[in-house]
């Protein structure tokens, strides 16, 4: 199976709503496409760090020597991330105070970092916003984000056009539970390991579309297909059975890279960095083992190109082998190909 992720473009400016807040702020861990023309300012290591990095090469393995002694990149980034995600929740607070001790509604928020400038749209606002805008400015001083620059104006709410009632919407997600419980309950009395969870669609697009992923050493697939038509006909003749098998040691291998966020991570490091001149990053992990592909903007023929891909290829070792948070997979096989700007592989 293809579990191949491009990473789209992140964008300089921030959107925030009272509602959805913590989730536009859980973007960080979203995937990348296109480097972003943005520059971040990366503090060396403290003095702990460097001690350990210099003392503590013992205890790699001897591959890892030539790599040890360089400034771990992408850990570092990740720290930088962890910062400006603090200051994100502690403005996000600050607007949210102001705004609620008015009794008033967000619309939307835009904050932009880099220019330490943010917008603030409220629902309702009269023209006049002044008082609003004072306060901001007030309450940021007292948490130390004065530098920022603030604008307060009314939200103008847009029309969503869509050609599906209420009701329908709502009776799509209603039979596209219950088809996803029924089918689970079936494969459950048959004794069938799934290597992920059920995936069911129901809408007047596609009708109704199901996916299946069971381990490589399952033979029973023309059951398994009887049994998904069976529950899929109850909601229309238009129905999409699709069952694919993976490997269970990279499905494990997949799970364990989950639980650290090790891709988004890279991925993110190398593409919104300015260090590297990488244009996009994929992963699959299917088949075994992991393969990470970077893509970057070098020339085949450059006398460069290779120094940078091995740089590349040096840092994820780096992070793999020495961050506290990839302790868990620090053995595990992968491979890493970089990609020239024709595609093809620097090797």
């Amino acid at each position: 199976m293809k579990n191949k992720w491009n990473y789209p473009e992140k964008v300089d400016q921030l959107r925030f709503t009272k509602n959805h807040q913590q989730k536009v702020l859980n973007r960080l861990h979203t995937p990348l496409q296109k480097k972003k023309p943005r520059k971040y300012v990366y503090s060396g290591l403290t003095a702990v760090a460097i001690v350990l990095l210099l003392f503590g090469g013992t205890f790699f393995a001897p591959t890892m020597e030539q790599v040890i002694a360089k400034i771990p990149y992408i850990s570092n980034f990740i720290e930088q991330e962890d910062e400006r995600m603090a200051e994100m929740e502690s403005i996000l607070a600050d607007i949210n105070h102001v705004v609620d001790k008015n009794e008033m509604n967000i619309g939307d928020v835009q904050i932009e970092t880099q220019e330490k400038e943010i917008t603030l749209f409220l629902i309702g606002l009269a023209e006049n916003s002044e008082h609003i805008t004072d306060q901001i400015y007030t309450q940021l001083d007292k948490t130390g984000y004065s530098n920022y620059q603030v604008e307060v104006a009314p939200y103008e709410e847009k029309e969503i056009q869509t050609e599906r009632t209420e009701e329908e919407i709502q009776q799509y997600m209603q039979d596209t539970e219950a088809l996803r419980t029924s089918i689970a309950e079936r494969l459950k009395e048959e004794e069938y390991e799934l290597m992920f969870p059920i995936q069911v669609r129901i809408n007047d697009v596609e009708g109704t579309y199901v996916n299946v992923i069971v381990p490589e050493s399952e033979n029973r697939l023309e059951q398994l297909k009887e049994i998904m038509k069976e529950e899929a006909k109850a909601y229309g003749d238009e129905y999409k059975l699709d069952v694919r098998q993976v490997e269970k040691i990279a499905r494990k291998q997949e799970k364990r890279w989950q639980e650290t966020g090790a891709i988004s991570h890279i991925a993110r490091a190398l593409m919104e960095g300015e260090k590297f001149p990488v244009t996009g990053f994929s992963h699959s992990f299917h088949p075994y083992p992991l393969q990470i592909k970077v893509k970057t903007s070098l020339d085949g023929n450059d006398s460069e190109a290779k120094q940078i891909a091995e740089e590349i290829r040096s840092e994820i070792d780096l992070f793999i082998q020495t961050d506290e948070k990839t302790e868990t997979i620090g053995d595990d096989r992968y491979e890493v190909k970089v990609l020239n700007k024709d595609k093809k592989e620097i090797k």
